[in-house]
């Protein structure tokens, strides 16, 4: 058996702190790495983490420029969590020897004229030490047929903890915890254009 079948028949009853507390704690202790963003979702499953196990390694992706906002909002999420092993994506030379490409998908936003931009994050060097990557960016909409809450990605198993969850229950979860939302989720007022500015700035959050 895979894998990743053999996680998710184990796993099959257990809600999602129980099945994440099986991962970080059981199958993989100290082989576990989450990637997040600081989006709602990335907040609930940081939540999730801290709950079980807060020195757990928690990657943040994202492009070069961050929002003011985005710093001050993420001190204070890993602050009120007590997370303890915060790291940047490593610079990356390509999938290792005998195994895939990994990757984060990210929206990074203009904000003179509000455009977008897709940008990817390569993960192979920072996740080379472990066996299990819980992906939690969801830089992407919430999927009309959920997906498998476990899968194969070469060497590793790669988790997506909230592949059922609807927008309602997320809602429901960062409010019953009082988890607040990043400041640009909710106010979406582009910045003013800089006269000297020679290019185009792409912000994220």
């Amino acid at each position: 058996m895979a894998r990743a079948d053999e996680i998710l028949d184990i796993t099959r009853k257990m809600d999602t702190s129980a099945f994440l507390r099986f991962l970080i704690a059981e199958r993989y202790p100290k082989k576990t790495v989450a990637s997040c963003s600081l989006r709602g979702r990335s907040v609930v499953v940081l939540k999730l983490i801290a709950e079980i196990d807060p020195s757990m390694p928690v990657v943040f992706c994202h492009v070069p420029n961050l929002f003011p906002e985005s710093v001050e909002y993420r001190a204070k999420v890993v602050g009120e969590l007590g997370l303890r092993d915060i790291r940047e994506p490593a610079e990356d030379g390509g999938p290792l020897p005998g195994d895939c490409d990994h990757w984060e998908g990210l929206w990074a936003d203009n904000p003179v004229d509000q455009s977008r931009a897709y940008k990817t994050i390569h993960l192979n060097r920072t996740l080379a030490n472990f066996d299990c990557w819980i992906s939690a960016v969801y830089h992407g909409p919430y999927p009309a047929t959920p997906g498998p809450r476990a899968r194969e990605e070469g060497r590793l198993v790669r988790i997506d903890p909230l592949s059922t969850w609807t927008q309602a229950q997320v809602r429901g979860f960062m409010g019953h915890h009082g988890l607040p939302y990043h400041p640009q989720a909710t106010l979406r007022r582009p910045d003013p254009p800089r006269k000297d500015s020679g290019s185009v700035i792409h912000h994220h959050y």
